[in-house]
């Protein structure tokens, strides 16, 4: 049994500021030809601001109005979620089934944060808070000319206040819209993938999109490249109201600044020009091996 115990930053201060230059653009002032020129071509992270004003802040009565009774897959990550490195987890998290307005009750009562307990990744369909939101994430589309990756639409994610996502990236190009409460997101571009010590495919137990070690509690002995990893990192503070896009690939760990609550929306988007897979070519492996097997599935279904 290892002896390792993890122990996040406690200097507030610190964990609030900025490192690196991410732009922040008004979507006002953003169209499809700037968007690609500046952006999407060369692989550059910006906040959008301004998009969201229709909609927040989204507060935790407001979600269970909009959404409370639809039962969907909660994730457990435990209480000993951080007490041993990641490569001792026998698995990303545990699934249980409840109702939206139970896990905001959990949210309520402390149990949540207690038990890392993450309502991630759930697709609103055709709800009143894909009614809401919608509008902004299609001013976000209009206004950037990125494509919505069909059948998949939009997803949300709510947790506790001081929630941690480990450093990992998608496939795809995504979007990550705050509609209530700050994240603290680290992000590292697709050529530090090797210094970022990514699990590997025979491991099982973790997704190979996932990196191994913490970035906050570096082990230098055990992962040598992950100090020049970290001379790299980018810190962007999102505030409420706020749009981060990560082009596909980027690393990104994601923190929720100590609140009550916290409240996010995501898209996933169409790489395209797809030639720009090459330059995260880890991250256009595995969605083409996430492609295959989706479709492997649907034809046997």
């Amino acid at each position: 049994m290892s002896n390792f115990k993890y122990a996040a930053p406690t200097n507030q201060a610190d964990r609030m500021t900025e490192i690196g230059a991410v732009p922040r653009v008004s979507i006002h002032d953003l169209n499809p030809k700037r968007f690609t020129r500046e952006f999407k071509i060369p692989g550059q992270p910006v906040v959008i601001t301004h998009a969201l004003e229709s909609a927040i802040p989204l507060n935790i009565s407001k979600l269970v109005d909009l959404v409370g009774d639809i039962e969907v897959p909660t994730r457990i990550y435990g209480k000993e979620r951080f007490s041993r490195p990641k490569t001792e987890w026998k698995a990303y998290c545990e699934m249980q089934s409840m109702t939206v307005a139970q896990y905001c009750r959990y949210i309520e009562d402390g149990t949540a944060k207690l038990d890392h307990m993450y309502l991630a990744l759930v697709e609103m369909g055709h709800t009143k808070l894909r009614a809401l939101v919608g509008p902004c994430i299609d001013l976000i589309a209009q206004n950037t000319g990125m494509r919505q990756d069909y059948p998949n639409d939009i997803n949300l994610w709510v947790g506790p206040g001081g929630h941690l996502e480990p450093l990992h990236h998608d496939g795809m190009d995504g979007t990550l819209s705050q509609f209530r409460g700050a994240k603290r997101v680290t992000l590292f571009a697709p050529k530090q993938s090797s210094n970022l010590y990514p699990f590997p495919m025979s491991y099982g137990k973790m997704p190979p999109t996932f990196s191994q070690p913490y970035i906050d509690a570096p082990d230098f002995e055990q992962f040598p490249r992950l100090k020049e990893a970290l001379e790299h990192k980018i810190v962007v503070i999102l505030a409420e109201g706020e749009t981060l896009f990560m082009p596909v690939g980027w690393w990104h760990e994601i923190e929720a600044i100590e609140t009550d609550y916290i409240c996010s929306i995501n898209r996933f988007w169409k790489v395209d020009p797809i030639w720009r897979y090459a330059q995260s070519p880890r991250a256009a492996l595995f969605q083409a091996i996430s492609k295959y097997f989706q479709l492997k599935h649907k034809l046997l279904a």
